[in-house]
């Protein structure tokens, strides 16, 4: 594409990116299609680089396991822009975040790390181009990026030239998380690295990895991600609830069907704190656990045996910016088919967990290439 078409796109992303952070940032109560309608603007401006860009097909679609869990492809991760409640969470929050660092710390240069950041590090990129434009001096914001993909590195570089802020950035790294050694403290880390349930990527290994190089008042984004297990009915939970709404989001859950739910209570939370002190159990080869809580399975329940145990996320990213149940695909509740409460099943496989009424769970996390949540029986 010649000079003034690239010229051409770079500059509807800035436009669009501006129209999204002024919304998310100033009409954070507006109705969902307007929502809608400023993604897919965004969405489509950033699509149409990417397709400029012409990464290999090997660039585009390579996907593995690597020690700490899933490495998504980049065709994949393009995607992720599109949670629109995910990303307005985390704007808003980051927002505040970069606000109350710069004013407590008026000499310093914030050094701001974005791991796992994906091709479009949607999390930060439509608010610092916005910061951009307003003037914020890159003399008191410095940003790492770091991906393990080659072609996201490739498409960010070319994102930081489309969207003028090269000042910004101090590196774009492409390696591994667990590889990463910062020579500044961090003073704001923004990750998100997980799937529903807080499963399949490398999240809370690369929370411990990173927590190291935390400054000494250092903000890690998410703030605090819990969670919960609760018993349900699948039919109900996941069909009959949504079955006359437009779309799935913690506002439209059916108060019925909740309370419906069996709580059983904490499983794990991850916060700074949590990273200092949880409880690590090497298990040999690199893999270890991480000891988590323990629920009990109820008495007297009559139909307990027809109800699967969900694990549920809330994502408290900074302040009042939270991600609640159904609001992304990463706070979905995940359901554990292992765990088979009451009755055997027809067919059996190797990792079923059976427990009867009155029985305690223990749950472990596991740190390796499959990360997510160990039920056992206590």
């Amino acid at each position: 594409m010649n000079i003034s078409s690239q010229g051409e796109l770079a500059a509807t992303l800035r436009s669009s990116f501006k129209d999204l952070t002024e919304a998310l940032l100033h009409a954070p109560d507006a109705e969902h299609q307007y929502w809608v309608e400023l993604f897919t603007s965004a969405s489509e401006a950033l699509l149409a680089i990417y397709k400029d860009q012409a990464l290999t097909e090997s660039e585009r679609h390579t996907s593995y396991i690597n020690a700490t869990g899933q490495v998504m492809s980049v065709d994949d991760a393009i995607h992720t822009v599109n949670d629109i409640y995910r990303v307005k969470a985390f704007i808003r929050g980051l927002q505040q975040a970069l606000t109350k660092s710069i004013a407590n710390n008026p000499e310093k240069q914030i050094h701001l790390v974005y791991p796992a950041c994906g091709p479009f590090a949607p999390l930060l990129l439509p608010l610092l181009s916005y910061c951009a434009q307003q003037g914020v001096s890159a003399d008191r914001l410095s940003i790492t990026l770091i991906d393990i993909q080659p072609g996201a590195v490739k498409m960010l570089n070319r994102l930081v030239d489309d969207l003028a802020v090269r000042d910004y950035i101090k590196a774009i790294l492409c390696i591994d998380v667990m590889d990463y050694q910062s020579e500044q403290p961090i003073d704001i880390l923004v990750m998100e690295a997980f799937q529903h349930g807080l499963s399949r990527e490398g999240h809370v290994s690369f929370a411990r990895h990173l927590s190291q190089f935390m400054a000494e008042e250092g903000v890690m984004l998410p703030e605090q991600i819990t969670i919960h297990a609760c018993l349900a009915k699948g039919q109900r939970e996941y069909n009959d609830q949504w079955q006359q709404q437009p779309r799935c989001h913690s506002t439209l859950v059916n108060p019925s069907i909740q309370a419906d739910r069996i709580e059983l209570g904490n499983v794990f939370t991850l916060t700074q704190d949590k990273l200092r002190t949880m409880s690590v159990l090497p298990l040999g080869d690199g893999f270890e656990i991480i000891e988590c809580e323990q629920v009990q399975i109820p008495l007297g329940v009559s139909d307990i045996n027809q109800r699967i145990l969900l694990t549920t996320a809330s994502v408290n990213v900074f302040g009042d910016e939270y991600i609640e149940q159904y609001d992304s695909g990463i706070s979905h509740p995940r359901a554990d088919m292992s765990i088979c409460i009451d009755f055997i099943p027809k067919v059996p496989e190797p990792d079923d967990l059976l427990v009867k009424s009155g029985d305690h769970i223990k749950f472990y996390y596991k740190l390796c290439g499959t990360p997510g949540f160990l039920p056992t029986l206590a």
